[in-house]
């Protein structure tokens, strides 16, 4: 048995969701986390998109003093910022979910999260595989491989 751990980014959820689904996985646990990597929070508001709610936008909005001024360049629609403009959030919104698995599913489990979630950017997430020692199902009191099924 292996649990595999996966941050993966937010707007990747019903896609990944999906990928496991046509494989076969039944259980995951979807938890809403935050972080940073390589990246050390700092993202541009191309990689954001419109993903900006709106208490953020203005959070980001009073902290920068970001006005947008007519011909500044390209700019997110309905936004203030320009697209090459850079922030440092610190720690990003991300999704971590958590799959218990057989050893023998584990490579097939892995590919599919990482072909939905692969883009070549900062960000596309972490995959972590670790050996589990046991699982216990609490409503029969099955353990090890049984569990899981």
């Amino acid at each position: 048995m292996k649990q595999i751990i996966a941050i993966i980014r937010d707007e990747r959820v019903e896609e990944t969701k999906t990928a496991l689904e046509t494989i076969g996985v039944r259980g995951v646990t979807f938890l809403y986390v935050t972080g940073r990597g390589q990246q050390k929070g700092t993202v541009s508001a191309r990689e954001l998109g419109g993903a900006l709610n709106r208490n953020l936008r203005m959070q980001l909005t009073s902290a920068e003093g970001a006005n947008a001024q007519a011909g500044s360049g390209e700019e997110i629609p309905g936004d203030l910022f320009p697209l090459e403009k850079e922030f440092v959030l610190g720690f990003l919104p991300k999704r971590m979910l958590v799959i218990i698995a057989y050893d023998d599913d584990v490579r097939s489990i892995v590919q599919a999260i990482v072909n939905v979630n692969q883009t070549g950017r900062h960000g596309d997430g972490r995959i972590f595989i670790c050996p589990m020692i046991s699982a216990i199902r609490v409503r029969t009191g099955e353990q090890g491989d049984k569990a899981l099924s």
